[in-house]
């Protein structure tokens, strides 16, 4: 009985925490993130229609920017550092089935975004990975291993080809004095 009510609450809490994803202002989808327990640092920006897996175990760090659609899937943990980029559509995944288990049996891995990563837009993070410091990903990629810091990778599966100047100092954050209000 306690499993199938815990099913049932944290549906309940995934729907609330969509639904509030649309709320006319970003202050508003923070407030209520954290009220379900997620850790989000200040100066942090979420743009409309997030969708948030499993609040709780999700903590987002200081003036980071997550784009309109993107999916964060903390069911098996979720840690995003500081000044990260997030961009439209992208995909971090947490959780996701064992094909080799007979039960198609889940497993959760938690993933690390450290500092200053840029995840371009529609990329794919898969369950287990770390993007290191300073890490970019390209538009459409889909990375199942890790990411060197300041490695650029793109592609599917993801390679490196590229890597990023060190000593970054930006603000993913900062347009957000330049919006009206409601964004």
């Amino acid at each position: 009985m306690h499993n199938y009510l815990f099913k049932y609450l944290t549906a309940a809490q995934m729907t609330v925490v969509n639904m509030s994803s649309y709320l006319p202002a970003h202050f508003l989808r923070l407030w209520v993130l954290r009220v379900m327990g997620a850790s989000i640092g200040p100066g942090t920006v979420i743009y409309r229609g997030l969708e948030v897996r499993y609040p709780k175990n999700l903590i987002i760090g200081a003036n980071c920017s997550i784009g309109d659609h993107a999916i964060l899937d903390a069911r098996g943990g979720l840690i995003i550092g500081d000044r990260v980029n997030i961009s439209s559509q992208v995909m971090i995944w947490s959780r996701q089935h064992d094909w080799r288990a007979l039960d198609f049996a889940t497993q959760d891995r938690a993933v690390v975004i450290e500092s200053y990563t840029w995840l371009s837009a529609r990329s794919i993070i898969l369950p287990g990975v770390v993007v290191g410091e300073g890490g970019v990903v390209a538009a459409g990629a889909v990375v199942s291993r890790d990411v060197d810091p300041y490695s650029v990778v793109a592609g599917v599966p993801a390679l490196v080809v590229a890597d990023r100047p060190k000593l970054l100092d930006y603000l993913p954050s900062s347009d957000v004095r330049t919006k009206l209000p409601w964004w």
